[in-house]
């Protein structure tokens, strides 16, 4: 069996002046189960499983594109929200202001539709800054204390054929830098 190993690929003009890059590595974790999270005002559930990722970056230099796709729902009426951190330090929240919720993508959960399932998806360029392994969790929250956030499934959760569970998913990408 053959085997080609580089440290890189470059076309065969080479790069533009000053350009880097290239993918070094690619990591995913696919969530398939379904699981459900209470938050309580202000306060972020632990972090969902599943949905964790780490990646051993080989450079100081080097980016990580975190891509990260949701299905969930949750209780009537509750708006929901997602922060994605590395290892505790929390990434891509939005500005605070006043007393809203910050965090990626906010959602409002259908009060009346028990088969409604959101599918959000969002993707962020981190620069970890050493050359090591870093850990990426996900984590929800709900407007008010008692919500709670469903994950690959509706609200309703009904087993006939009319209701089907969903996946998540979260990728990283290691970038040359």
């Amino acid at each position: 069996m053959s085997q080609l190993k580089v440290n890189s690929i470059v076309p065969v003009g080479g790069l533009p002046s000053g350009a880097k890059g290239g993918i070094i590595q690619i990591k995913q974790n696919i969530k398939t189960d379904v699981s459900s999270y209470e938050a309580s005002t202000g306060n972020f559930s632990s972090n969902i499983s599943g949905l964790t990722e780490t990646i051993t970056t080989q450079s100081a230099n080097s980016k990580v594109l975190i891509i990260l796709h949701t299905n969930f729902s949750c209780t009537d009426g509750q708006r929901t929200t997602f922060r994605l951190l590395r290892g505790s330090t929390v990434l891509s929240v939005g500005d605070a202001s006043s007393n809203v919720m910050r965090g990626l993508f906010p959602s409002l959960c259908n009060r009346s539709n028990t088969s409604q399932s959101v599918p959000c998806a969002m993707m962020i360029i981190d620069s970890p800054g050493s050359a090591a392994t870093h850990t990426y969790n996900v984590q929800a929250n709900t407007e008010s204390s008692g919500g709670t956030v469903y994950i690959n499934r509706t609200k309703g959760n009904n087993t006939d054929n009319t209701y089907h569970a969903g996946i998540s998913t979260i990728t990283l990408m290691e970038l040359g830098g």
